[in-house]
């Protein structure tokens, strides 16, 4: 049995041998014709790895006209690319194999392509493709956070205490970026805010015109900063001034003159209740030996109470004029006739002892080149008097930055009962030399 079954299969064993050959042939052929290999493109992102590598230099890279997608022949069998998609690749641009040119500033680094599936069943195009990049130094700098306020709060409000924190910004990119840094804010728009606020706000970059850099270049420490704005009640109080000292010889103080009269403060409600003005201290403006008007710049701020400040801080310095004007004297005549006697008590009556009485009055030259004798208005007051002779105060009523000496003079009170003495004759006798007549003027 054996050796008959032996013998079929040795039985014309070359011609069985070449047979099966060509049955293997020809399966292949069918195969291959129902499924060739075929080319396809692909693309895909490119991966950059070990990035560390070039920042741990010193370096910043960019890349370079968009060689960051790159295209691939992949070959294999249709059935199996068909499957493929350009998710199936990775391609990826290690920084440890870069070709950096130092002087161009620039660098090239291979790109490795391999597929993700069906590996060892396709074949990706060999040819070197780079990823193209630009170099510049690596730099750091630290900014400090400005806070920037947009828009007006409400009427009966102001600002108060605007914080920032952290205040601190570090900045780091390439040195071309970063050396254009100017300034950096975090802007707060507080406009209808009636209530204290704090909120996160994204810190600005601005170079020195203005205008705002890009950050995409660019790591910060902190994406987001804390501003904290307090919102102040606000009053409106006066400003009262005053003078100390006395001018020099022949020189008054006449008046003062400043803007603003009232200021605007601000500070929370418990603060504001008990300020009620604003008061200069007297020595702030000393007129002591004055002979010329006095210019003065005081800083309001400096007297404010503890938690208040000023709204508006234009009205902190105020400009205080006082004014010192040169005097003139000039001796006037009173006659008794022209006396008012005040407050005489009933059954009693007064009499003058002396004719005339002089007044030296004093003001500035102009006022005093006007001064009518006649205009003068004068009283004396003899509610307290009985009777017999006394000393008592004359009074003056003159016009305003007019001056004069107390005045006194001597008069006599009587009852009403008793004989009036005869009236004396008036002389016609001239008068002595130095002597002024009745009713004259004499200047100094």
């Amino acid at each position: 049995m054996f050796r008959r079954t032996w013998k079929v299969i040795t039985n014309n064993i070359g011609l069985k041998l070449l047979a099966g050959f060509f049955a293997v042939i020809l399966w292949l052929v069918v195969v291959n014709i129902d499924d060739p290999k075929i080319s396809q493109r692909f693309s895909a992102m490119v991966v950059v790895e070990n990035a560390e590598y070039l920042t741990s230099q010193g370096k910043y890279f960019e890349v370079l006209d968009d060689t960051n997608t790159i295209v691939f022949t992949v070959t294999a069998k249709r059935s199996y690319i068909e499957k493929l998609s350009n998710t199936d690749f990775k391609a990826v641009a290690n920084m440890e194999n870069a070709v950096i040119d130092n002087e161009k500033r620039t660098g090239k680094v291979p790109i490795e392509v391999s597929a993700l599936r069906y590996g060892s069943l396709v074949t990706i195009s060999k040819a070197t493709q780079n990823l193209e990049i630009s170099l510049d130094n690596l730099a750091q700098n630290q900014f400090i956070v400005d806070v920037e306020t947009t828009g007006v709060v409400p009427d009966g409000c102001a600002l108060g205490e605007v914080n920032v924190s952290p205040n601190l910004l570090k900045v780091s990119g390439p040195e071309s970026v970063v050396s254009t840094i100017d300034h950096v804010t975090a802007s707060i728009d507080v406009t209808n805010m009636t209530s204290d606020v704090v909120a996160s706000v994204i810190p600005t970059l601005y170079d020195s015109n203005g205008n705002v850099i890009d950050k995409s270049e660019l790591t910060l420490n902190m994406s987001t900063v804390t501003v904290s704005v307090r919102i102040l009640d606000v009053k409106e109080v006066s400003l009262i001034l005053n003078v100390t000292g006395t001018p020099a010889d022949g020189y008054a103080y006449m008046d003062m003159e400043y803007d603003p009269k009232t200021i605007t403060i601000k500070g929370s409600s418990a603060s504001l209740n008990n300020v009620t003005a604003i008061t200069i201290p007297e020595n702030t403006l000393d007129i002591s030996g004055a002979r010329d008007d006095i210019v003065q710049i005081i800083d309001v701020a400096e007297y404010l109470p503890s938690g208040v400040t000023i709204v508006d801080k234009k009205e902190a310095k105020v400009k205080v004029t006082v004014h010192i004007a040169q005097l003139a004297t000039k001796t006037v005549n009173i006659f008794p006739s022209s006396i008012r006697v005040l407050n005489l008590p009933e059954g009693y009556k007064l009499s003058f002892d002396s004719s005339v009485i002089r007044a030296n009055i004093s003001g500035i030259a102009e006022n005093i080149a006007l001064l009518n004798a006649n205009d003068i208005v004068v009283s004396i007051d003899a509610g307290q008097l009985t009777p017999g002779t006394h000393q008592i105060e004359v009074a003056l009523e003159l016009e305003e930055n007019l001056y004069h000496e107390p005045i006194y003079t001597t008069v006599t009170v009587t009852e009403e009962t008793e004989e009036e003495p005869e009236p004396e004759q008036p002389t016609t006798e001239e008068p002595e030399a130095g002597e002024p007549a009745a009713g004259e003027e004499i200047e100094e």
